[in-house]
C-alpha cells in the first residue's frame, strides 16, 4: 500500500440507525381514542380515518386468502378443460364436414 497519494480518498461515512418499535394495535387504539375525544381533526378527516380502518379490518386473513386462491385456481382449470373439450368436439365433428364442403 502506498504511503503517499496525489488524490485524497474519502473516508467512510458512518450510518447512525436508531431502531424504533412499532405496535400497530397501540397505534390503532390511540387513533380510536383521539377520534372519540374529537381532538385535532375535522369531521372529514375522522370520516377518512374511519373508512380506512374499516377497509383494513375487512382484509382477509392468510387462510381465507389461500382458500380464495385455491377456489380461483380450480375454477380456472375447469374453464380450461371445458374449452379444450369444446375445441376437440368442434375439430372432430365439424372440421371433416367443413373440409368436404370446401372440396366438393
Amino acid at each position: 500500500m502506498a504511503l503517499f497519494s496525489f488524490f485524497k480518498t474519502p473516508r467512510h461515512q458512518k450510518f447512525k440507525y436508531v431502531p424504533r418499535y412499532y405496535d400497530p394495535q397501540k397505534e390503532r387504539l390511540d387513533e380510536i381514542l383521539k377520534n372519540a375525544k374529537g381532538e385535532g381533526s375535522t369531521s372529514t378527516e375522522q370520516m377518512k380515518s374511519r373508512i380506512s380502518r374499516s377497509f383494513q379490518s375487512r382484509s382477509a386473513s392468510s387462510s381465507q386468502r389461500a382458500s380464495i386462491n385455491r377456489r380461483s385456481n380450480i375454477l380456472l382449470i375447469v374453464i380450461i378443460i371445458t374449452l379444450f373439450a369444446f375445441t376437440y368436439l368442434l375439430l372432430t365433428v365439424y372440421l371433416p364436414r367443413f373440409l368436404q364442403q370446401i372440396e366438393g
